[in-house]
């Protein structure tokens, strides 16, 4: 049975939607539900939301999210009202 994840994101303006996306569809399994990022200022910041079958997979997406030098801060969220 999946579950779905949130993660909140701040990145600069410099960075690819699509580098961050591409990182999470590269695990198997894993499906993004949503995307919320708005820009505020130099940086975005928002919140992804993936589905992904086993908690393994969400540590490996996190941990891939973070080795991105381009990423200022990720942090896992458990509410959704962010989104």
């Amino acid at each position: 049975m999946s579950k779905i994840f949130f993660l909140k994101i701040i990145y600069r303006n410099a960075v690819n939607l699509h580098k961050i996306t591409s990182i999470v569809e590269s695990v198997k399994g894993a499906r993004i539900k949503h995307l919320n990022f708005i820009s505020k200022g130099r940086e975005f910041v928002g919140v992804i939301a993936f589905e992904a079958s086993q908690l393994i997979d969400f540590e490996r997406i996190f941990a891939l999210i973070r080795t991105n030098r381009d990423i200022s801060d990720v942090e896992q969220i458990t509410d959704a009202s962010f989104c």
